[in-house]
């Protein structure tokens, strides 16, 4: 086949490229919203003073999580969710869940280092005139304390998104079904055409590439036009 006669059948299944990259972005929105919610507790945890023996435990299990998700790869950890942890969504129709649940994990461990330092950099005279007013740790935390934080970090929350979209690229390495039907990530549908014809497969690798860089760009027009909007409010 000619380069054009690639690309023109890579246009024929223009349909099944637009579905696939529908279900990497699910996957990696989904796992986002996981990671984040993830990261705050922990973030919350890891900061939260240690004179109570549950708060202590909770810390000695938010380091242990955050070292072992942090230490391991990624691809590692989707195969142990898919093969092991969430092996009952192998066995019903719809399996796109381990994904989303694998990267959310994997995610919240960075989420948390990232809104621990957010908290960080919040100064400490805010925790101090919310507790002055008679509002709780966890009230001022939650009111005063996190929101500041993730106005700061932003930015690395969004740095984070951009790499997490480009992970779900390993999501090819398992059989994915919606509806009992199976489906294809963007690099699954990838993999799929390489032995369906081998011909096709530098040309579609492109195309995948192509199609990762236009989403990342777009989330970094996003992460500037916020930062630019978040620089006028302070203003």
């Amino acid at each position: 086949m000619s380069f054009l006669e690639k690309l023109a059948y890579a246009w024929e299944l223009r349909g099944l490229f637009a579905q696939s990259l529908g279900i990497s972005l699910l996957i990696a929105l989904g796992a986002v919203v996981i990671g984040f919610v993830i990261g705050v507790l922990l973030a919350v945890i890891r900061i939260a003073p240690k004179t109570n023996p549950v708060v202590k435990v909770l810390d000695g299990f938010a380091q242990l999580y955050i070292t072992i998700i942090r230490g391991t790869p990624t691809m590692v950890q989707l195969l142990i969710m898919y093969s092991s942890i969430l092996v009952v969504f192998k066995y019903l129709g719809t399996n796109l869940l381990v994904p989303i649940i694998a990267f959310g994990v994997n995610s919240g461990a960075y989420m948390a280092e990232i809104i621990r330092s957010g908290i960080n950099s919040v100064d400490v005279g805010q925790m101090e005139a919310g507790r002055s007013v008679g509002l709780s740790w966890v009230t001022t935390m939650r009111k005063i304390i996190i929101p500041q934080a993730i106005k700061v970090v932003i930015p690395t929350i969004f740095n984070e998104i951009i790499i997490l979209v480009k992970e779900t690229s390993v999501v090819s390495v398992i059989a994915l079904r919606a509806g009992g039907n199976q489906v294809w990530d963007l690099m699954g549908l990838v993999s799929k055409m390489a032995t369906a014809k081998p011909a096709v497969y530098n040309t579609f690798l492109y195309i995948g590439a192509l199609i990762y860089l236009t989403v990342v760009l777009l989330l970094t027009f996003l992460q500037k036009m916020l930062e630019k909007r978040m620089k006028k409010n302070e203003r």
